[in-house]
């Protein structure tokens, strides 16, 4: 059987922490699979609760493992996890969510019904949106008309149809607090310059990098509860200057033409309509400054594209 890293990446949030892994330990590790979890640990979780951590797991058949980051950041606790987890499969985990009791073993069973996945990822449960919120995300390049495609501006939304699907399905992308990838895919990651902090997008950028081994599912059946605690500490400007900074990196990378450029900038726009009445100044200003860099000719080129194909070398490598 397919041995199994579970991995938690987090900051200074004991609560949650706490709360996934209670959920984790009460399920227990699947049968006949070797579970290892790793606390990948950007923050200072004290002594006494890593202990207990460690005891509990222990109880439910999970060795534990700590790891605790000097240079702080999601993608490179993502890039830690690669080069320290022993088992087949990661399973990549938000510390802010619940598993109902028959997760992992629901996750194995269905790497072993398709032995040919490179990733198997879930759904987040409650998130969907309206009819009239589907028609804006389409309209405004956020979704794609197909459950397991990305937008045109390289928008998750789609994810938000999940929730209907009622079996496996083919996907191109993952929803980062519920995602897991055969280590093989992933191996040999490498730090990202413009992945930092919050690291928004790199669940795509992920999910893009396991693609070339192998294709990537969505099982239904794997739905956790997200609690969705505030996951960045940057202010808001900041995180909506990231937001579309980062699409435009994944653009680069996967050299796209002027489309999703164009889709990039009319959803941007649509983001600033948005947040106008609400009168976010801060979301604004983040959204204007990154209108103007999504065609500028004063950006430098980042290189995205050919990080791709390192990492497609080294692993046919």
């Amino acid at each position: 059987m397919l041995s199994l890293s579970i991995a938690l990446c987090t900051r200074n949030r004991i609560d949650d922490l706490t709360r996934c892994i209670n959920s984790i330990a009460i399920g227990g590790a699947p049968e006949g699979c070797e579970t290892e979890l790793w606390v990948i640990d950007d923050g200072e979780l004290p002594k006494h609760v890593l202990e207990r951590y460690e005891r509990q797991l222990g109880r439910a058949g999970i060795t534990y493992r700590y790891h605790r980051k000097e240079q702080p950041g999601l993608w490179l606790s993502r890039v830690k996890t690669v080069e320290l987890a022993q088992g087949d499969i990661i399973l990549f985990l938000d510390d802010d969510v619940e598993l109902p009791n028959n997760y992992l073993t629901e996750l194995m069973s269905t790497y072993e019904a398709y032995p040919q996945a490179a990733g198997i990822g879930g759904i987040a449960e409650g998130m969907s949106n309206s009819f009239m919120g589907t028609i804006r995300c389409l309209l405004s390049f956020q979704q794609s008309w197909s459950k397991g495609r990305l937008s045109l501006s390289r928008q998750s939304g789609s994810m938000y149809n999940w929730h209907k699907a009622k079996r496996t399905f083919k996907t191109e992308f993952f929803h980062g607090c519920n995602m897991s990838f055969r280590r093989e895919a992933i191996r040999g990651l490498e730090p990202v310059p413009w992945l930092q902090s919050y690291s928004v997008g790199e669940d795509l950028l992920l999910s893009r990098i396991a693609m070339k081994s192998g294709p990537l599912y969505i099982n239904p059946a794997l739905t956790l509860l997200h609690h969705e605690s505030p996951s960045s500490r940057d202010n808001m400007e900041q995180v909506t200057y990231m937001r579309v900074m980062n699409h435009i990196h994944l653009l680069r990378d996967e050299r796209s033409g002027p489309i999703g450029y164009a889709a990039l900038y009319w959803t941007t726009l649509y983001q600033i309509l948005r947040e106008k009445p609400r009168k976010n100044h801060a979301a604004i200003q983040g959204y204007k400054r990154a209108l103007k860099a999504i065609f500028s000719s004063q950006e430098e080129p980042l290189g995205g594209g050919r990080l791709s194909e390192r990492h497609s070398k080294k692993m046919a490598g």
